[in-house]
């Protein structure tokens, strides 16, 4: 019985180290490729090309290293692999990032990055390939530029669907193209509580999460009051308290609501640091037969990668009541 024991763990022993010798083999054959994410990947299951919007005019190749100049925007930790986002002159760009980098956002950066392998957590047998942060290097800090612009004006315009000439909140295209992060953010935060063309997405959802908005999708927020959104304000006024609060207030007010109210013009200045934003502003009560109108002037200060809200100008409103015309 003893020898037969022995046997059992001799042969046991035996097993384990011929697995072992034929992983080590595995393990050096020149037909693999160790990769960033530990896994091993054939030779012939790598693409020959791959295209990254780094570089849209060109094909990259796997593993080679690369360098370009970037904008940098902030990075998401909120999943398996955290992704260091950039800005080139055309997108918006994530890369996995293996490394803790500190920068603010819209530092202009230098980066070294590649095309590596991955596999995603709950998705192991999936190959995928994607860029990968190797190392980056700030060249400037943000720098605002002078400038006075008209960010919203309205025409009149002639809707097909409902025949009739209707005033159409018009957006300045050209500049939203190039708007710095500060000068998106000063914007943004007055335009989270006053209407600005805003509509379901569909049918309302029961969270009242799906409010598509002219001036928060222009400028790539998403919709009204989403993470998206509030996150980005969140990040810009994180040190003004007053702000913090009426931004947990967000309103989710649609255009033909029986109180609303809306813009009627919104123009920008940026001159140093300082950015003003001035806008002219008009609201109804249907129910009421009342309308209103006021002027608003927000200053404000980028100072140490945030926005300071320096002084808030209201004007008087001005009153008034209209007849409501029977069917």
């Amino acid at each position: 019985m003893k020898t037969d024991n022995i046997s059992k763990v001799l042969f046991i022993i035996l097993i384990f180290s011929v697995l072992l010798s034929c992983d080590k083999k595995r393990h050096k054959s020149k037909d693999i490729l160790n990769v960033t994410n530990s896994d091993f990947v054939k030779k012939d299951a790598i693409p020959n090309e791959f295209k990254s919007a780094l570089r849209p005019n060109e094909i990259v190749v796997f593993g080679k290293t690369y360098k370009d100049t970037v904008q940098f925007i902030n990075v998401d930790d909120n999943g398996d692999d955290w992704l260091f986002i950039v800005r080139n002159t055309k997108d918006t760009i994530s890369l996995i990032m293996n490394n803790d980098e500190n920068f603010i956002r819209g530092d202009k950066l230098e980066v070294n990055w590649k095309i590596d392998s991955i596999r995603y957590a709950g998705e192991e047998s999936f190959l995928d390939f994607t860029e990968y942060l190797i190392s980056a290097k700030k060249l400037k800090s943000l720098k605002l530029t002078d400038k006075n612009i008209r960010f919203l004006w309205r025409n009149i315009q002639y809707d097909e669907e409902l025949q009739i000439d209707v005033s159409t909140i018009i957006l300045n295209e050209n500049y939203i193209r190039t708007i710095s992060d500060p000068e998106k953010a000063a914007i943004a935060y007055v335009a989270t509580f006053i209407g600005n063309g805003c509509e379901w997405d569909g049918k309302a959802d029961e969270n009242r999460s799906n409010l598509k908005c002219k001036i928060l999708w222009s400028l790539d927020l998403g919709y009204q009051c989403s993470n998206n959104h509030l996150g980005f304000l969140e990040y810009w006024f994180r040190n003004d308290k007053t702000i913090l609060k009426a931004l947990e207030n967000c309103p989710t007010i649609p255009d033909g609501a029986t109180v609303q109210d809306t813009f009627d013009e919104i123009s920008i200045e940026t001159n140093g640091n300082q950015i003003t934003v001035f806008f002219k502003a008009n609201g109804i009560n249907m129910r009421e037969a009342k309308s209103w109108s006021w002027t608003e002037k927000h200053s404000f200060e980028f100072r140490n990668n945030e926005l300071i809200l320096i002084e808030k100008d209201v004007s008087p409103i001005k009153q008034s009541t209209f007849e409501v015309r029977g069917n």
